[in-house]
């Protein structure tokens, strides 16, 4: 996001050297060169395949899974400090975005959402146990504000996802282009109207039904803790294989459109900082034919710049739904050798959405970790004097940027290795929806292939994006 690029280049400051948003100031030589790398990834994902294309026999992923029953008493006063926490988060996010600093890179408000929650706590959850599930300030008002007495919930229809897919369009596009989100005025004011707008949905269809289907964040979160080890739920904690939750998960066509478009933003961040788009930024500027309208749109107030951000960020989600529609085209023939047998095409693009959760987990992971490291950094000034006062609460109020927590070789490494396990774990979950979609072993293993031929090209494709801003 633009927001992202001025926290991380105000780290300049204290800094001997320039740095942006995840790139370094220095290229990173691999030993080997970057094909090797490639190649060695996709036949790390090409190998998991085989795994479970040799060992896996049924579904049952989640078999052998350890549960721990919770006192009812204790799961209260654990869920009871949860929601405080939250609560008392999301005051001070506000008051913070209202009163305090307002440099984006001293609010706590806009440090606090854009690095330590929408990066470090996405990840936390995904490589956990979901907490937002409990913690939900808002889910949490809601039910206490709105009247709830004697009325039943009915599930809203299916459709209704479509505005959790619209609602984290919309997050993505504040975050990636525009400039509200490091503005924490700015900020203070859109998480009103989220609220307002989760309040108001609420009022109409229900608190459980409209937060479940509609809301962008329980979608969110609630998949992110679908990846994740632990899961916590009705006084229970039930420790299982990272990914098992997503076996079986029916998402539906918005939930699978949702599951893409996580992947799809990433991506385009990560485009977004290649030679590629700074390639294609430059045709669009030079042409011939797009000048005059170029022109025209400025010359009426428009920020082109944003504009082509705008159309690159839709184009990616469009495209990564396209792809894994033919994908699931691919998949309905190697199985059945037609597009309607026994599981059709759009059976298909709904059941193994789930299986590429992992996939988004790794990206996220890969593409944020140096962003996490150094801007997370920026709270430790922030806690000592939030108002911007001059306090010094506790004594880090002149903290200056480490760079040196991490550096490119330590980026390129997480990267690699995340994309690998990642995309290795989404095959894994995505045979064991073909052993419970296909009841013959040989109609699931074929049903497979195109799968693995996918996520081989994309684990190179994805690394080649990220290795730009390190390594070129």
């Amino acid at each position: 996001m633009r927001g992202r690029a001025a926290l991380l280049c105000a780290l300049a400051g204290g800094a001997p050297t320039p740095v942006a948003a995840h790139a370094f100031a220095e290229r990173y030589d691999l030993p080997l060169p970057l094909g090797f790398y490639l190649a060695a990834a996709g036949a790390a994902v090409a190998l998991s395949f085989l795994g479970s294309f040799l060992f896996m026999r049924s579904d049952g992923l989640a078999e052998g899974a350890w549960t721990m029953q919770i006192p009812v008493g204790m799961w209260r006063v654990v869920e009871s400090v949860l929601q405080a926490v939250g609560l008392a988060l999301l005051a001070a996010v506000l008051v913070t975005a209202l009163l305090g600093p307002e440099s984006p890179t001293r609010n706590f408000a806009t440090v606090f959402v854009w690095v330590i929650w929408w990066v470090g706590f996405a990840i936390f959850t995904a490589l956990v146990v979901d907490l937002w599930t409990v913690a939900n300030p808002f889910r949490l008002l809601a039910a206490r504000v709105l009247p709830t007495s004697g009325r039943r919930e009915a599930p809203l229809p299916a459709a209704a996802g479509w505005l959790a897919v619209a609602g984290l369009l919309t997050i993505a596009w504040l975050e990636l282009v525009s400039d509200w989100a490091e503005n924490p005025r700015g900020l203070a004011v859109l998480v009103g109207v989220y609220g307002a707008g989760l309040f108001a949905g609420a009022a109409v269809a229900g608190v459980s039904a409209w937060f479940s289907a509609a809301d962008p964040l329980t979608r969110l979160f609630g998949l992110l803790g679908r990846v994740a080890p632990i899961e916590a739920k009705e006084a229970r904690l039930r420790l299982r294989l990272p990914g098992a939750g997503l076996v079986g998960l029916e998402p539906g066509v918005p939930g699978a459109v949702f599951i893409l478009s996580l992947i799809a933003i990433v991506l385009f961040d990560g485009l977004s900082e290649t030679p590629l788009w700074a390639g294609m930024l430059d045709w669009v500027t030079r042409s011939e034919t797009l000048r005059p309208l170029l022109l025209a749109l400025r010359d009426n107030g428009v920020d082109i710049l944003k504009l082509v951000r705008t159309c690159g960020l839709l184009a990616t989600v469009g495209l990564a739904v396209l792809s894994y529609g033919l994908l699931a085209l691919a998949m309905a023939m190697a199985a059945d050798g037609s597009w309607g047998g026994r599981a059709s095409a759009g059976r298909i693009f709904t059941g193994f959405a789930a299986s590429l959760m992992p996939i988004a987990v790794a990206y996220h992971l890969a593409h944020y970790a140096s962003y996490l490291a150094l801007a997370g950094q920026l709270m430790l000034p922030i806690l000592s004097d939030p108002l911007g006062l001059g306090w010094d609460l506790i004594g880090t109020a002149n903290h200056r940027i480490d760079l040196g927590v991490i550096d490119a070789r330590s980026v390129w490494w997480i990267a690699a290795v995340a994309l690998v396990i990642g995309h290795g774990l989404s095959v894994f979950v995505a045979h064991a929806e073909a052993l419970r979609l296909y009841p013959d072993r040989n109609r699931a293993v074929r049903s497979q292939l195109p799968m693995m031929v996918f996520m081989v090209g994309l684990t190179a494709f994805s690394l080649w994006i990220l290795s730009q801003p390190i390594v070129a």
